[in-house]
């Protein structure tokens, strides 16, 4: 039982850890409907692993697998959907992604507003080690 727990925790944390995420301006999101509609449009593709959409700031968060789509691939998903959409936000890991890699002032929806970073992925990160 304690492998299998192990082995779920450490397939949670690579999906995590191993994901690319982008933020997406979407002007024409207007209702619950619209955003469970863009949630089941995205997730449709294989690749992508979470979907986070904000109504009021009219924003999609998208964490995905990079080695199977990319962030131009689901911006076309969207606007084949008919949405208005633009990439406000790219994170592959690199220096000045999203932040979520040098623990600052977050931009891939994990740490948005704040500073420092929340800590969040550098604590899953000890606990996978342990």
């Amino acid at each position: 039982m304690k492998k299998i727990v192990m082995m779920m925790f450490a397939a949670l944390f690579a999906m995590n850890v191993l994901a690319d995420n982008v933020k997406f301006k979407v002007t024409n999101i207007r209702c619950q409907n619209c955003a469970k509609r863009v949630e089941k449009t995205l997730k449709a593709n294989e690749a992508v692993k979470e979907v986070s959409v904000d109504l009021q700031a009219k924003t999609v968060s998208v964490s995905y697998d990079a080695e199977k789509a990319n962030a131009e691939a689901l911006l076309k998903t969207l606007t084949d959907a008919k949405y208005q959409a633009e990439i406000l936000k790219q994170c592959d890991g690199k220096k000045g992604g999203c932040g979520k890699h040098e623990g600052k002032e977050g931009g891939c929806g994990k740490h948005e507003g704040k500073q420092g970073g929340c800590g969040h992925h550098a604590q899953k990160e000890a606990e996978a080690q342990k």
